[in-house]
């Protein structure tokens, strides 16, 4: 397994993929700073307001998007690439083969967070932002390293999805459609019903508007993973791998 997660290592460092998902972490903070500069805030903003501003747009907009482009290259580029029968064929079972991808997968979400709040802090210092503390930075950290772990566990489903349809240009098509359901449904009353929307409602607080409590909302995140997970796993060690 250690030979399996170093190897993906070893793609990600000569992919243009990682790359643009990187790119894709920063841009929100990049966004807000312009908006803090020359646009949307005319006065003066504390670090926290310009923090929460990331995590909100990263949550319900940018990281969908992000997800599907990473589980669409993760786990179909072996089909893509026509390398996966040759994967296989060297000591590595199907089972270490899907749970190193969904590792990889869990650690990917991790550097997004990681450069997500750092691009944050440092555009919010070049905005001017007032009240720097390390608390600020720590608790909008938190925040958004749970919520980006509760989308995690909801995109198990996308990678059924992208084994069946491993072209990268239909995962792009329906990462978009789902940014904008995401966009339009976290707003609304079926919010805290929808598995995208519920990782940002519950940490940011806003599940607390709505008459259910938080275990509904866990329940169908929950769900969503097992379900999806269990449809991968059971499609990966079922299907004859192709040519």
């Amino acid at each position: 397994m250690y030979n399996f997660i170093e190897i993906e290592f070893l793609k990600l460092k000569r992919s243009k993929i990682f790359l643009l998902t990187i790119l894709g972490a920063i841009f929100p903070s990049f966004i807000l700073f312009l908006s803090a500069k020359f646009g949307e805030f005319s006065q003066t903003i504390s670090l926290e307001t310009f923090l929460h501003q990331v995590y909100m747009y990263t949550s319900v907009i940018f990281v969908i998007m992000l997800f599907t482009i990473i589980i669409s290259y993760l786990f179909g580029r072996e089909y893509n690439e026509h390398t996966l029968k040759t994967v296989l064929t060297a000591p590595t079972s199907r089972e270490s083969f899907i749970l190193g991808k969904y590792i990889m997968f869990l650690v990917w979400v991790l550097i997004i967070t990681v450069v997500t709040i750092l691009s944050a802090l440092a555009f919010g210092y070049l905005a001017g932002t007032t009240e720097i503390t390390m608390n600020v930075v720590l608790e909008n950290f938190k925040q958004l390293l749970l919520c980006n772990m509760l989308l995690y566990l909801t995109f198990t489903p996308l990678v059924f999805i992208t084994m069946k349809i491993t072209n990268l240009v239909p995962a792009i098509i329906g990462g978009a459609m789902l940014t904008f359901t995401n966009m339009i449904i976290t707003g609304s009353k079926y919010g805290m019903y929808f598995p995208w929307s519920c990782p940002y409602l519950i940490t940011s607080g806003e599940i607390i508007e709505y008459t259910t409590n938080y275990i509904t909302s866990y329940l169908i995140i929950l769900t969503t993973f097992v379900i999806g997970l269990a449809v991968s796993y059971i499609y990966f060690i079922k299907k004859d791998v192709p040519l």
